[in-house]
Formats: C-alpha cells, structure tokens, sequence
C-alpha cells in the first residue's frame, strides 16, 4: 500500500508506545497487522525508565532513529505528543487512544501520592486490581477473567518502581492542550465509547482542535481498546490510512 499524500516516500519506522504500566503485551492482537497495513515493522517505545513525560519522550526519540510515525495509548498518547513538540520533522503521524491532552486533573493528581505510598509499601497488585482495573474496560469486558489477568500481569511483571515513575510522570505533566493546533502530520484520535478515564467527547475536542485530524470512536471499548476491540482498532487506523491517500 502506497504511503498517504504528504507522508515521507519512506514509510516512517511505526512505534507503538504502551499506556501507563502496560508493555509489548498491550498489542499483542494488532501488532501483526498493523506492520502489514504501515509497511515496516513496528518498533516498541521504552517508558519505564524514567520519571517525566519529557524525558520518556527524549528516550523515545533517541532509541529510534529517524522518521517516525507513533501510536500511542493513554500514557502512550502523552509521550506521543510530546515527542512531536518536541521534535516535528521526525514524527509524521500520530494515533492517540485513550488520549488527555491537558495537565493531571486535579482530583487525578491528589490521589497519585497516596497510590504511591500504598506501591512503596508492597501492594502493587493490590491497587492495580483493586483501584485502577475497574476503571479500564467496557460493561461488556469487565467479567473476562484473561483480559483481567492479562492487565494484572503486565503491571506486577513491571513492577512498583515503574509504578511510582509513571504515576508521577502523569501527576506533574505539563497541559499540551495548545500544542494541538500546531500538529501539521496526520493525526488520528481513537476513544473507547465507554472510556470512563478518557471519554470520546475528550478527543472530539482534541480533534477540533487539531487541523485535518480524524476521529473514530470505538463501541463495545472502555480505555484498553487495541485489547478490546482489535479488530475494530485495526479497521479505523486501515481507513484512515486509506483516506489520507485520498487528500
């Protein structure tokens, strides 16, 4: 497949960039495909390492060189955008899933310290089962004990230290909301139509506000879209794909 009008004639290196106390397993029902649709093999962003969205992105860019096209969910979305503030003639497109493009909320940010502390003290598994899996997933998804377990495993495999880094990567992150009129790539938003954490009238507005971007909503997804819809995940970034060919 031809690369869309106004996109480098080499395909950009896409990287898929994992949301918060997720890894390579997030994608694992996509990643296949979408190497087929963008012609290149998908690459993975590294964000365990550090502790601001800032340098998650400096690591990204650095990591992978070159052009880039980044596909982002949640904390992968953030660190997304950031690298194209950071560096526009790199990043040559963007899909942002589950996507919040201002500062940490502030009810968000006031409960992060205390979720910390609760990690620190050797409850990691508690509180991603207990707390933040509930607010993930679709009506529809809630009672699939291998998607469920599947969300559990990549956060305690990560472990508490990633935790805390990310958590407050996210509580200190700076609004980006302005940011978003100056994007000149091809831009995608994708939002779960049950996302309680990042509902889809969020990327509406990040799409006005973004010149000739798209956005698609997903039925039957909370927040874990490329999780719980594959499918229909695939299918919106094949025809935006194709009707960037079509500008």
């Amino acid at each position: 497949m031809a690369a869309p009008r106004g996109w480098p004639e080499v395909t950009p290196t896409p990287i898929l960039v994992p949301g918060n106390m997720c890894d390579h397993r997030l994608w694992q029902a996509v990643e296949s495909d979408l190497s087929l649709l963008l012609g290149r093999r998908c690459a993975h962003a590294d964000l365990t390492l550090d502790v601001s969205i800032k340098s998650m992105a400096e690591r990204l860019l650095r990591d992978h060189r070159g052009e880039v096209l980044l596909i982002g969910l949640s904390l992968g979305a953030i660190v997304a955008v950031e690298a194209a503030v950071q560096c526009p003639d790199r990043v040559k497109g963007l899909v942002l899933c589950g996507y919040n493009a201002t500062a940490d909320l502030p009810h968000r940010a006031a409960l992060r310290p205390a979720q910390q502390a609760v990690v620190r003290g050797g409850h990691l598994e508690r509180v991603v089962v207990d707390e933040l899996k509930p607010n993930y997933l679709g009506q529809c998804h809630r009672g699939d004990a291998v998607l469920l377990d599947l969300l559990r495993d990549m956060a305690v495999d990560l472990g508490s230290e990633v935790f805390v880094r990310q958590s407050e990567a996210l509580r200190l992150r700076t609004d980006r909301v302005a940011q978003l009129a100056g994007l000149s790539v091809p831009v995608l938003y994708v939002a779960g139509k049950e996302d309680a954490l990042c509902p889809p009238e969020w990327h509406q507005r990040w799409s006005d506000l973004t010149p000739g971007s798209r956005f698609r909503v997903i039925p039957g997804a909370g927040h874990m879209v490329p999780l719980e819809q594959p499918t229909l995940f695939l299918n919106a970034l094949r025809r935006w794909y194709e009707e960037e060919q079509d500008l």
